[in-house]
């Protein structure tokens, strides 16, 4: 062996220690600096705790097993959030940014298994006004992809039935993630260029009465897909209606799938925004059942215009499609019977600019589509400009050819009226505010007939059932076209929703056109 060979095996062997002390070296310091950050920049009123820390040799990789750790509030230390992580990898640690940039880059960050919970009721909101940070961060982080994996997430309220939020098989990739000291007092303390999710079960509770749930859904490339939703009142309808005090709708929606595509949201200058180009619901089935033996709810019932003026953030949907929906509502009137229905099928929507964030006059507009009472065409074209404070808008409506007894199923039990005829063809625009509408209608209808009801609903009252022929049109014939006309006002009830208001404005418009 000769002296130029043995000194390059030499200074190999050399550099080799160097290296392995180096990584031996810098793991180690890795390796306190976590420690370090754990103990003493995480606030006071974060307890945390894990069983060990393991440095890899040469991945640059580094586990913590069992983590865990419990927020409580600064001001009396009651604890309120839970958190617990079977295993927290980071891998690939970039040394050279480290030590010469000044900075922390990873290649990844896994989380798996982690358990949250959430006790709303416990948090105490902090008095200060000014955003603190959630850490203190010395140097900036970056992730290349940060990984949360089957996480179960539960957050509670006060009360019996305290889930407010359960979330299981949770789990959320994150890329291009970026945390300094501006990034830590923000409402979302990072930065990220994407990010997707999943999860296969979902349960909210929407309300004391309602619960939401969702069999699963994805969030890829900015589309968000959910699948089998389903709103329901948790009460049947007669134990509603015994435990509640004023009306209240019962309500059965399900949901084959709700889409949203190229969505965003995040904050701007504090206020939260959302927004996507567009929106679709596939066959939903809305059942609503109100009982109108309790008393009324006094509250103001605001039009949709100031629904979207008055939200507490910023949304922006450019366009929303239903498709291949079906809506009943039953009311119940009469305490001898269960109520009366009216239905609408095969509906299609597509509504237009559904935002609080546009200026005037551009105008969100609703367009409709469906079957009333089975195979009556009728359709909708809605408009209103949610910036005008006066909420005007305008409805226009077309009703084809109607056999009047299908009504009955409605009328019958509620009104103790039974209708007989047909009507042909009915248009109608109502021009309205919040305040009142004017209401311009037209109807081509024949051989129509109204039976009044005794008390009992079975038999007919003969007496009042004359004079109210008497006074209505048998038929619409007119010199010209065979349409009767008619224009009638309406003053708006605010404690009633908008349906109430549609519907007494055309009430209005019809009698006068039928007497």
């Amino acid at each position: 062996m000769d002296k130029r060979f043995k000194k390059s095996v030499f200074t190999l062997l050399a550099l080799g220690v160097v290296f392995i002390i180096g990584t031996i070296t810098i793991n180690s310091l890795i390796k306190e600096k976590l420690e370090k950050f754990i103990q003493e920049r995480l606030p006071e009123n974060m307890v945390r705790s894990y069983d060990n820390i393991n440095v890899e040799l040469f991945g640059g990789s580094l586990v913590v097993t069992n983590a865990s750790l419990i927020i409580k509030n600064k001001e009396d230390g009651v604890k309120h959030t839970f958190i617990n992580v079977e295993k927290l990898k980071i891998s690939n640690v970039s040394y050279w940014d480290y030590l010469f940039n000044d900075e922390i880059h990873v290649e990844s960050i896994s989380l798996e298994n982690p358990i949250i919970a959430y006790y709303k009721d416990r948090l105490k909101p902090s008095k200060d006004t000014v955003r603190h940070a959630v850490a203190r961060i010395y140097k900036p982080i970056f992730a290349d992809r940060v990984q949360i994996k089957n996480t179960k997430f539960v957050i509670y309220e006060k009360g019996e039935d305290s889930t407010k939020v359960y979330v299981k098989g949770l789990t959320v990739e994150v890329d291009g993630v970026k945390v300094d000291n501006e990034t830590v007092i923000r409402k979302i303390p990072f930065d990220y260029k994407d990010f997707e999710a999943k999860s296969d079960t979902v349960f909210v509770k929407v309300s004391p009465y309602e619960n939401l749930t969702v069999e699963d859904f994805s969030v890829e490339n900015h589309k968000a897909v959910f699948e089998n939703l389903q709103l329901k009142t948790k009460y049947s309808k007669t134990e509603l209606s015994r435990i509640i005090t004023r009306e209240r709708d019962h309500y059965n929606l399900s949901l084959k799938s709700l889409s949203i595509t190229d969505f965003d949201f995040g904050f701007n200058q504090n206020r939260f925004f959302a927004k996507s180009k567009q929106v679709s619901l596939i066959a939903p089935s809305l059942e609503i059942y109100r009982d109108k033996l309790l008393a009324d709810d006094p509250k103001i019932k605001p039009l949709y215009s100031k629904m979207l003026r008055n939200l507490p953030f910023d949304l922006t949907v450019d366009s929303l499609k239903i498709a291949d929906a079906k809506i009943d509502y039953k009311e119940r009137q009469q305490q001898d019977n269960s109520g009366g229905s009216i239905n609408f099928i095969n509906l299609d929507a597509a509504i237009s600019n559904v935002s609080n964030t546009y200026k005037s006059p551009k105008k969100t507009n609703i367009k409709i589509t469906a079957d009333f009472m089975e195979n009556t065409p009728f359709s909708v074209d809605w408009s209103f400009d949610v910036q005008n404070k006066n909420d005007q808008f305008l409805f226009k409506a077309e009703i084809g050819p109607l056999v009047a007894d299908k009504m009955n199923s409605f009328t019958e039990p509620n009104l103790k009226v039974l209708l007989e005829g047909h009507t042909n063809k009915t248009f109608f625009t109502i021009d309205g505010n919040n305040y009142n509408s004017m209401t311009d209608l037209k109807i081509n209808y024949s051989d129509f007939k109204v039976n009044i009801l005794r008390k009992d609903g079975k038999r007919k009252n003969k007496f009042l059932s004359i004079i109210a022929n008497t006074f209505i049109s048998k038929n619409s014939e007119k010199k010209i076209d065979n349409y009767r006309e008619g224009s009638a006002d309406a003053t708006r009830d605010k404690t009633k929703s908008v349906f109430n208001f549609l519907w007494i404005s055309v009430k209005n418009a019809l009698v006068k056109t039928m007497l």
